[in-house]
């Protein structure tokens, strides 16, 4: 269950970050395809499509706070190791 916990924590957290780039890769490339289109007429771009910077959303910090949790619950702290010390089985 432990190499479960490591395995999934990684790959939440790795995808939390995957999906954050794909997001603001996206609004960059459609923020630049208006530009483009407003620039081939000939205007000014208007502000509206100058802002590009936007918020990440929840679901990136929820899946990355997840699997940190989940990663940091595959590794056993040393009680788990020690909970036994003491009781060995006489046969």
């Amino acid at each position: 269950m432990n190499n479960i916990n490591k395995i999934l924590g990684v790959v939440l957290m790795l995808g939390s970050v995957f999906i954050s780039t794909m997001e603001r890769i996206s609004i960059r490339v459609s923020v630049a395809i208006v530009e483009a289109g407003y620039a081939s007429g000939g205007t000014n771009v208007p502000p509206f499509a100058q802002t590009n910077e936007h918020p990440t959303g929840l679901l990136v910090y929820f899946m990355f706070f997840v699997g940190f949790i989940l990663l940091v619950a595959g590794f056993p702290g040393s009680y788990k190791k020690n909970r036994n010390h003491g009781h060995s089985k006489e046969v």
